[in-house]
């Protein structure tokens, strides 16, 4: 009886331990240490068989806020294991990020497809379907980017650059004992400061960094700038506070909110808040346009369609602005899009809501005109990775710019990339069988520059849609094939214009059994008869029409071989009409070769006279002029292909 007690007060002892220290990991979730919450889950779930849902969702969550995604998706998996496709959309999304983040794409894509049709939003799975095939259509080519990681990475967070004249100002939490190093608890490094550093040109490394501006730095996060082209004008993300104190709302969560400061003689000043900062929600990440207009900057403020969306603000000539603009369902998602950026009526941004390779990826969308904005597109690898990809800028001539990300084999926690690329474009369209107008699946293709050397082959969904990516102001030949069916072929000229996509570019294939009859034991082409003038032997236009028929199907089956056989009707001599014939057979082939046909591919002609007559009108019957025109014909004989 007394080791029966004991064990009681044991496991009674156990108990309120593991719920104390449930207790304390949510304790520090609150306060957003997710480091230490982590930790704590990990270790009691550990060691604790029971599977409380709450618990799953925050020692996973714990993990996603810090990018330790291999172990987030740990507990994912297992919350999706006891609920199923049951599983809250928010989570489901964050499940579907973590396997992307481990590269199961396979597994991701068949959970999107069931997430989507839950949300049973016809534009959102269009979406998904045209971004999916896009990237993954983009990976067999060179995506035309270089990247560099600088060697003024540090162990900590480097992200965030802006370009300043012919310097860069960037955001890091990299040590600095003239800001006091105060630690932040969520990544449990010093609060971000701002650096300014010389570009070199040759290979965009960063030397002579030093804070910017130290008169600008606070206690807290100072990051993602944006300068005026005039560089007068600066506008910057730190956290609200006041009488250098965070400054909390109700719910006790500091928020950010965006600076703007003008320069004068090397120093900030008149620095002030805009309108739309609320102590209740976040602001941050400005852009500017190239003109000054606009300002875009990314919040969670209420009204949006996910976690975080990109706003603009149209900027007026006194420092006014205009209420803020949401970007719309076009741009932004139920995921986080973030840093954004824009030049020449393109929007480069950062989001895990559309279609990526995992974490966060870029983005590049043009403006259709009022700041309506195509399907964005990812821009693929080397640029996105399965890891976090963000703050995209790119110098004016469109060859280099820089990047953060915290993929792996990086020198930290996000490091800052270099990048150089070369220009290039999409050209899309889609394959149809001619007669059926149906999409040919597995259509193949194939492109040549000017040289005739294949530059690359790709092949038709089951939509009969491709996407091609070549090279920008140059000249290809889109040659379009599908075994049995004839070849079409375009010359597409692409323009400088980056990333530019050329749509249209349609082929109609035409299946070999369309074109060709069988007659007997033979194999003839498909054409309506070429009618002669009575007692001639040229080619008029009536009959030339027919032939361009012929040379049609020639061309579209390069191997093919034919003979040719002319007939006449029965008026005349037996002996006339046989030399009639044989000149007919002779002027029909000398135009195929004139419009391009090898002679070698037209194995034989012969005339037949009026031997073969295919009604009743032979020698001595009366016939009408319609009845004898029947007789004077071709047969073309493919007896190759």
């Amino acid at each position: 009886m007394k080791n029966y007690v004991l064990l009681l007060l044991f496991l009674s002892l156990g108990f309120t331990l593991y719920a104390q220290r449930v207790k304390h990991a949510n304790q520090l979730f609150e306060e957003m240490n997710y480091i230490e919450a982590a930790q704590v889950y990990d270790d009691y779930l550990a060691k604790n068989d029971e599977r409380e849902i709450e618990t799953l969702k925050k020692a996973g969550d714990a993990h996603y806020l810090i990018s330790e995604i291999p172990e987030a998706l740990k507990w994912y998996t297992e919350l999706y294991s006891i609920q199923g496709e049951a599983m809250e959309n928010d989570y489901m999304f964050k499940y579907i990020q973590s396997l992307r983040g481990v590269r199961d794409y396979k597994k991701a894509d068949g959970l999107a497809e069931v997430y989507l049709k839950r949300k049973n939003n016809p534009m959102l799975i269009a979406r998904f379907m045209e971004q999916k095939k896009e990237l993954w259509g983009m990976q067999e080519g060179n995506s035309g980017y270089i990247l560099y990681n600088l060697s003024t990475n540090s162990e900590n967070s480097d992200f965030g650059p802006a370009f300043y004249g012919d310097q860069l100002v960037y955001s890091s939490s990299k040590k600095n004992n003239e800001t006091g190093n105060k630690i932040y608890v969520w990544n449990q490094q010093p609060f971000l400061d701002l650096y300014i550093a010389d570009r070199t040109k040759n290979n965009g490394e960063l030397v002579n960094e030093k804070l910017f501006m130290e008169g600008l730095a606070s206690r807290y996060h100072d990051a993602t700038i944006a300068f005026s082209k005039d560089l007068d004008t600066i506008y910057y993300t730190s956290n609200m506070s006041k009488n250098n104190k965070l400054f909390n709302n109700a719910d006790g969560i500091n928020n950010f909110h965006v600076m703007r400061g003008l320069i004068k003689e090397g120093e900030v000043s008149d620095v002030e808040d805009l309108i739309f900062n609320s102590k209740d929600y976040s602001v941050g990440h400005p852009a500017l346009s190239g003109d000054g207009k606009y300002l875009f900057f990314v919040s969670d403020m209420p009204g949006g369609f996910g976690d975080t969306d990109i706003y603009m603000v149209q900027l007026n000539p006194d420092g006014s602005m205009t209420q803020p603009k949401n970007l719309g369902p076009e741009i932004n998602t139920e995921g986080r899009e973030m840093f954004p950026y824009y030049q020449d009526d393109v929007l480069y941004f950062s989001s895990d809501g559309h279609y990526g390779l995992g974490g966060l990826d870029i983005f590049q969308a043009k403006n259709l005109g009022d700041f309506r904005f195509s399907v964005p597109q990812n821009l693929g690898k080397p640029i996105n990775s399965s890891k976090d990809d963000f703050s995209y800028i790119i110098a004016e001539n469109q060859e280099d710019g820089y990047m953060s990300s915290n993929r792996s084999m990086g020198k930290g926690d996000d490091d800052i990339y270099y990048f150089t690329r070369s220009c290039y474009q999409f050209v899309a369209g889609k394959v149809l069988d001619s007669f059926t107008k149906k999409p040919l699946k597995n259509a193949a293709i194939i492109i040549k520059d000017q040289f005739d050397a294949k530059i690359k082959t790709v092949t038709t969904d089951s939509q009969g849609k491709y996407v091609a990516q070549v090279p920008c102001n140059d000249e290809f030949l889109f040659t379009a094939e599908k075994n049995n069916y004839s070849k079409a072929s375009k010359l597409i000229t692409t323009e400088n214009v980056h990333r530019d996509t050329i749509s249209g570019v349609n082929f109609l294939l035409s299946a070999y059994q369309d074109l060709v009859e069988t007659d007997g034991d033979e194999e003839k082409i498909k054409i309506d008869p070429i009618f002669f003038e009575f007692n001639q032997y040229d080619i008029r236009p009536k009959a030339a029409k027919q032939l361009d028929h012929i040379v049609y199907v020639m061309q579209s089956f390069p191997e093919m071989k034919i003979k040719i056989e002319s007939h006449t009707d029965s008026r005349g001599s037996d002996t006339y009409n046989l030399i009639l014939s044989q000149n007919r057979a002779k002027s029909t082939k000398e135009y195929l070769i004139s419009q391009g046909i090898a002679e070698n591919r037209i194995v034989s002609i012969k005339g037949y006279g009026e031997i073969e007559i295919l009604n009743r009108c032979s020698n001595n019957v009366e016939c009408s002029d319609e009845e004898h025109e029947e007789n004077r014909r071709s047969d073309f004989i493919v007896v190759e292909r």
